[in-house]
């Protein structure tokens, strides 16, 4: 059954009325305030609490309790926090305020909670929010009927098998369909498997007349005529036989194009006696570089246009017209490799690269709105790095940079993500991509239809991707489609008949073709709300503007209009300027504002522009004018926070700032740091660590030993290698004792040898005195504690939080022997406090920040009643026979084929392998992998000792 009509039929439990609307106030003029606020009772703190928070069209803000806890900004992405710091017993209050930016202004939130009992609450945006007298609250649609909205986060996790392909290589036919989990309403069919001489299928298109052609991974290409009720397949036929592993196929301009990765060409074949055969071929465009991540999919733009992508094995070809930044060439280091699109007309004329900064994107498909998207593809070497991007859903706009320059070792010069680097539109996570289309021309269901199927080959995952207008650009929410064991993807279409078609193959293992067809009942088309309607006008406007700024993405041309009233303030409309600019630098005086505008209203953007064309020796005086113009830069909305911050950094490497611009530079940012955002911690650590260490040093050490986050360590590790001031003896202790915790930490093959890097380069700054007091922690590695003796304790009582209800004033307790009990319980085995314990479970160095003595106790004596998402306890039925329970041990290189379970929470480093096939199903337990009781053989007053030391000691 679809899920929107189970949606409807079960919204007596789902409650639709519980989903936020949007809402505003009032009326909906330019810069209108509207404030709104909601009251809620709390008898107790919850086991959960979850918000989301999002803004349409406006700047809000949002306060729990009189605290800012979060803002969203127009064409932002949705905010989701974590309320529990927030909230209190009692009545508690939620305010949200927000500034308009045009008639579709509108907020909504959503907060959900979870009692110890498991009954959950939600509370949303709507007409029960009050407002400030004489105004009222104005409804703008159920958010919870945008099916975006709707989908819970995808997950990849430690047990799903990365391998799964390899199962495929020994099949003597495709999968069994009905082995396949698939949205309910849809059902796939096998029509054909490959046979002994028909190789493996990487590609696929059907020509005008509705037969398909396959691209055999070898060499050569299949045709497959259907009966006439698309029932099967009645004729297959050998077409090509030389244009070895087309990964892109497209029937256009009475042509068939073909991308022959492993012949290093994008031809055109054409029919032109009309005799079923291509006897005609023209070689459009010869590459150089690798095949590996190759020359992939093909597709025909709304311009007519053919729009070719590529991975990051093929080099970006020389003296080609090129539509991104001329300046990004003199950047160092630039890479030759790196994915990117190219397009051309019909006749392979007028070629010119579209957009780049890729890695490995397989399939390309345009939007109905004529925009063009893929499914990219990360960087597995980087993982448990803070420079490691996850598989992202792209839009691809003219000159776009997503900034990947093929393999870098141990820090990439794409690092930080600035804003110069285009962002991606969804987060995938973990994943393979291969191929990608719109359900435009599907007879899905509405929603289905206009969904960005995206394929992932290493999961066997074909994924649904829910696009919505945001600014000129979009965003979004995936959820799994479709899934099989072995089910290796690598391309799909849909048919005359409009179903969907999909192969599986790839690296020679056994092929397949399919069909999903909707067979659920007829779902007419829900009426948009008045949000959507709106969105839909107004972004399609954006996307106007955008286009006319990239119209000058090329030199010479006459150059766009340019005027005020391109003052969007949507990020991607503002880079297609930047871009434009930069291409005709001698426009530059155009971009200065109007002589009623001053320069601290110009967009971060614009100034980014600037810089980048103004002479090197120009760029201190321009800094020290502007930062002195815009000095409360804390008060912009996050984004144009960091592009402020990424505008300093891009001054200070082209060009020597000299005292007096630094001592500004200083002045604007000193009193900043540390601030209460993470992302701006980590825009203004590298900046203050060059700049003035002496104070930036210890604030950054500080936030290291606070980060429970392996990726938020090491990238203060990173950055505070090089500082040789600003260090105390206890500094540097610290830093090198973080540093060998990071022996533990998990990820791709490339962390290690960043970690080493960061370890040389560190060393390297030491004098031979520090070296020489350092020695022994220099050569220390983490180790598992002993187990302590306890023969001689017996069982004292089942301690209860009520037991300590009058005993948790901790002034007069020996902090000494509270660290023996943190031993002796066996805390120390899974936990760190300060220097005492070994990094497996949370760490509690700065415990006393997040929980008040009585939550300690009580996480400490029922440590099922609240459990973190890594330490569930999973239990495991496998293909033997054999049920393991235990504590998952992440590897955050996914595509290991083997689980490391730790069955044994006393013993954690003794670790069982289990090889992710074997495994049948998994379940997550309630209970803590945390044994309860640990604390009954000890007294009262050891146990409020250990309390008082894990509150009041620490580094």
């Amino acid at each position: 059954m679809h899920r929107l009509l189970l949606f409807a039929l079960f919204c007596s439990s789902i409650s639709l009325s519980a989903a936020p609307h949007w809402v505003w106030v009032k009326t909906q003029r330019d810069k209108q305030p509207a404030a709104l606020r909601h009251t809620f009772q709390l008898t107790a703190k919850p086991k959960t609490a979850k918000l989301r928070f999002v803004a349409d069209f406006a700047k809000a803000q949002l306060w729990i309790n009189g605290q800012p806890a979060g803002s969203a900004e127009p064409f932002g992405p949705v905010i989701t926090l974590d309320p529990k710091p927030f909230l209190r017993t009692g009545v508690n209050e939620l305010v949200l305020a927000g500034i308009s930016e045009n008639e579709a202004a509108a907020m909504a939130v959503e907060l959900t909670l979870e009692n110890s009992q498991g009954e959950r609450k939600t509370i949303g945006t709507s007409p029960k929010w009050k407002t400030a007298p004489g105004e009222k609250v104005i409804l703008r649609g159920n958010l919870g009927l945008e099916i975006w909205w709707t989908l819970p986060p995808l997950k990849i996790d430690e047990t799903d098998d990365y391998t799964q392909w390899k199962r495929a290589s020994n099949a003597k036919a495709g999968t069994d369909p009905a082995t396949f989990d698939v949205l309910r309403g849809y059902k796939v069919e096998l029509l054909r498997s490959a046979g002994a001489n028909e190789g493996s299928w990487v590609s696929m298109a059907f020509d005008p007349d509705g037969r398909l052609t396959v691209a055999r991974e070898d060499k050569g290409l299949i045709r497959y005529s259907f009966s006439k009720k698309q029932s099967r397949i009645v004729k297959a036929e050998t077409i090509n036989d030389d244009l070895r592993e087309c990964r892109g196929l497209l029937y256009a301009h009475k042509s068939l194009y073909v991308n022959a990765n492993s012949s290093k060409g994008l031809y055109r074949l054409r029919d032109t006696n009309g005799d079923g055969k291509f006897d005609e071929r023209k070689l459009l465009l010869q590459t150089e570089g690798g095949t590996g991540h190759g020359r992939n999919d093909l597709a025909l733009g709304p311009d007519g246009k053919v729009y070719v992508i590529h991975g990051d094995s093929v080099h970006l070809p020389k003296g080609m017209a090129d539509r991104m930044s001329p300046l990004r060439r003199k950047v160092q280091p630039f890479r030759i490799n790196e994915g990117h699109v190219i397009r051309m007309n019909a006749d392979g004329t007028s070629q010119e690269i579209f957009c780049g900064g890729l890695r490995n994107p397989y399939g390309i498909a345009f939007n109905p709105d004529g925009e063009p998207f893929t499914y990219d593809a990360d960087a597995e070497f980087d993982m448990g790095t803070p420079w490691y991007r996850p598989t992202e859903v792209k839009h691809l706009t003219s000159g776009a940079d997503f900034g990947w320059r093929a393999v870098t070792g141990s820090w990439p010069p794409y690092f930080p993500d600035h804003p110069d680097n285009t962002q991606a539109s969804v987060n995938i996570g973990k994943g393979s991509p291969t191929g990608v289309k719109f359900g435009t021309k599907s007879s899905f269901p509405s929603d289905y239809q206009k969904a960005f199927y995206v394929l992932d080959w290493a999961y066997g995952r074909i994924l649904a991707v829910h696009l919505v207008p945001r600014g000129s650009t979009y965003m979004g929410a995936a959820e799994v489609f479709l899934r099989g064991q072995p089910l290796n993807v690598t391309d799909l279409a849909f048919g005359p008949d409009g179903a969907m078609y999909f192969l599986t193959g790839g690296r020679r293992t056994q092929s397949a073709l399919y069909r999903v067809k909707f067979t659920g009942p007829t779902i007419q088309p829900r009426a948009a709300t008045k949000q959507e309607s709106d969105r839909a006008k107004i972004t399609a406007s954006l996307r106007k503007l955008r286009r006319v700024a990239e119209s000058g993405h090329v030199a010479g041309k006459k150059f766009p209009d340019y005027t005020d009233l391109a003052l969007t303030g949507d990020n991607r409309i503002e880079q297609a300027w930047r871009i434009a600019f930069e291409h005709n630098p001698k426009n530059l005086d155009r971009l200065s504002p109007a002589p009623e505008t001053a320069m601290n209203r110009l967009p971060v953007e614009r100034l980014t522009t600037k810089a980048n064309l103004l002479p090197p020796d120009k760029l201190p005086a321009f800094l020290s004018d502007w930062l002195v113009a815009r000095p409360k830069w804390n008060q912009l909305p996050p984004t144009e926070q960091l592009a402020y911050l990424d505008l300093i950094r891009l001054c200070m490497a082209k060009h020597p700032m000299p005292p007096e611009t630094r001592a500004i530079v200083l002045g604007v940012l000193n009193g900043h740091f540390p601030s209460q955002s993470a992302a701006v911690n980590k825009a203004l650590a590298p900046l203050l660590i060059e700049l003035a260490p002496k104070r930036a040093v210890p604030i950054a050490v500080d936030l290291l030993n606070k980060s429970t986050d392996d990726t938020t360590r090491i990238f203060y590790l990173h950055h505070l290698r090089h500082a040789k001031q600003g260090w105390t003896p206890t500094l540097r202790e610290s830093f090198f004792r973080a540093l060998n915790d990071s022996e533990t930490f998990l990820g791709g093959r490339g962390l290690p040898q960043g970690l080493k890097n960061i370890r040389r380069e560190a060393e390297a700054t030491l004098t031979d005195a520090e070296k020489k007091s350092l020695t022994k922690i220099l050569s220390q590695k983490p180790k598992l504690p002993a187990l302590p003796d306890l023969a001689g304790r017996k069982l004292v009582k089942q301690w209860k939080p009520a037991d300590f209800a009058d005993s948790l004033n901790l002034t007069q307790h020996n902090l000494a022997n509270g660290k023996k009990v943190f031993h002796n319980a066996l805390c120390s085995r899974c936990h760190r406090h300060g220097r005492e314990g070994y990094p497996i479970g949370p760490d509690l160095t700065r415990v006393a920040s997040r929980f008040g003595p009585a939550d300690l106790l009580r996480e400490i004596l029922e440590p099922s009643r609240s459990i973190a998402e890594n330490y569930h306890t999973t239990r495991l039925k496998l293909k033997d026979g054999r049920q393991l329970a235990g504590q998952i041990i992440p590897n955050l290189d996914y595509r290991a084929p083997n689980l490391r379970l730790a069955e044994n929470p006393l013993h954690p480093d003794k670790i069982t392998k289990i090889p992710k096939a074997q495994i049948m199903t998994q379940t997550r337990s309630e209970n803590s992998i945390m044994p309860p009781g640990l604390l009954n053989l000890f007294t009262k007053e050891e146990i409020l000792d250990l309390l008082a030391w894990l509150r009041k000691s620490g580094p």
